[in-house]
């Protein structure tokens, strides 16, 4: 009996095969019922939230969200991801409004694109100088402040008048949309990051945004299409050799003799 048994029974390479294969859809299905069912524990809280009363005249709360390029990739997509799946239905369960800002700066070096670090940090810091210097003007009436607030507000005028011109004589494909900003927020918003790269960027830029210096930048002009291609029509004529003279018929003359 027990030797009919044993026949009827599979090999040992079968029996891993099979045992791993069951082994791994297992364990995937496993995670993603307890990944379900930890994420319905969190909405459940978060709909205590949303069903608080609040007065006419209170403000909403709301959350910074922020999403940067992951370390190794050259886009959002797997932060983006992440967030929709297991942050974004808390938030729609607690009824919070959020403001989301995703990151993605490239520069191409030796015709090899890379993500470019630091844009939280910048865009972080840049908000808490701000309030501080609204905080200055409020309290101490500096003019010196006024001034260069007016001086960025007219060259960011400059730039937006320069950037539709630009538009206006690209073609449909080369148009770059600018980003669309919301009307500011009255409160003091929550920071949310996505990512341990956005999360050490976004301590950064509170520890430079609280103790850093409040001096203004005023930002360069953009420079118009036309300004662009005769700057480079200037820089190819200066290129041009001296020794040779290219007459009209297109071909290169011997260098004239000296005198």
């Amino acid at each position: 009996m027990l030797a009919a048994l044993r026949k009827k029974l599979p090999s040992r390479n079968t029996a891993l095969f099979w045992g791993s294969v069951f082994g791994v859809v297992g364990f995937y299905k496993y995670n993603s019922k307890e990944s379900q069912k930890r994420l319905e524990h969190y909405c459940k809280q978060a709909e205590t939230v949303a069903n608080e009363p609040i007065g006419a005249l209170d403000t909403p709360r709301k959350v910074h969200v922020y999403i940067a390029t992951p370390m190794g990739e050259l886009g959002t997509r797997k932060a983006r991801l992440h967030w929709e799946k297991y942050i974004l239905p808390v938030f729609v369960a607690g009824a919070l409004d959020y403001e989301l800002t995703l990151v993605n700066d490239t520069e191409t070096i030796n015709d090899v694109e890379k993500a470019v670090r630091g844009g939280v940090h910048s865009r972080v810091a840049e908000e808490i100088k701000e309030q501080r210097r609204k905080a200055l003007e409020l309290e101490e009436g500096n003019e010196e402040l006024k001034l260069w607030r007016q001086a960025i507000v007219e060259r960011k005028k400059d730039n937006e008048a320069r950037d539709t011109l630009n538009r206006i004589g690209r073609a449909p494909g080369e148009v770059n949309v600018s980003s669309w900003k919301p009307e500011p927020y009255p409160g003091v918003m929550d920071v949310v990051a996505v990512g341990r790269e956005t999360w050490v960027e976004v301590i950064n830029g509170l520890s430079e945004g609280a103790t850093g210096s409040l001096n203004y930048s005023v930002p360069p002009l953009v420079p118009l299409d036309s300004e662009v291609r005769a700057q480079q029509e200037e820089d190819r004529v200066i290129a041009t050799p001296d020794a040779a003279v290219i007459d009209t018929a297109g071909t290169v003359a011997p260098p004239a003799p000296p005198a």
